[in-house]
C-alpha cells in the first residue's frame, strides 16, 4: 500500500541500494542531506571495509510521521552489516536521507533505549528541568 502511495520513495531506495551495491560512494552521498552527511559517511566507511562482492538487501520500511525508515542488510560472505536510513521528502519532492544508524551489533534497533528510570535520570542531568 505505501509503495503505491509513495512510488518516488521506493524508486529512491532502489537507486540507493544500487549505488551501494556498486560501491559508488560519490553517487551514494547524493542521497544524504548535508546535515546528515557525517553519519552517512561513517556508514559508508563501514561498508567499504567489506570485501568484494557485496550484496544489499532491503529488509523493511516503516513510516514514522513524515519520515520513513528503510532497513538494509549489506553482506560479504559471512560478514553482515545492518543500517537504518531515515528518509524525508523535501519541498521539491525529492526523497533524501536525513539520518543513518548502524544496528549491526544490536539485538534490535531498540537495544540502546534505556529503561524509564535511567532515561529520566539522563534527562535531568542534561537539562535539570525534568
Amino acid at each position: 500500500m505505501e509503495q503505491e502511495r509513495f512510488p518516488e520513495l521506493h524508486a529512491a531506495i532502489a537507486a540507493h541500494i544500487d549505488v551501494i551495491a556498486r560501491r559508488d560512494t560519490a553517487s551514494a552521498e547524493k542521497f544524504a542531506l548535508p546535515a546528515g552527511l557525517e553519519a552517512y559517511r561513517h556508514a559508508a566507511a563501514e561498508i567499504a571495509r567489506l570485501p568484494d562482492p557485496i550484496t544489499v538487501e532491503a529488509l523493511g520500511l516503516a513510516r514514522i510521521g513524515a519520515h520513513f525508515i528503510s532497513k538494509l542488510k549489506i553482506e560479504a560472505g559471512a560478514q553482515a552489516l545492518k543500517f537504518l536510513y531515515r528518509w524525508r521528502r523535501e519541498p521539491d519532492g525529492k526523497w533524501l536521507i536525513v539520518a543513518v544508524e548502524d544496528i549491526s551489533n544490536k539485538r534490535s534497533s531498540w537495544s540502546d533505549v534505556p529503561d524509564l528510570k535511567t532515561a529520566i535520570a539522563q534527562v535531568r542531568a542534561e537539562n535539570g528541568n525534568a
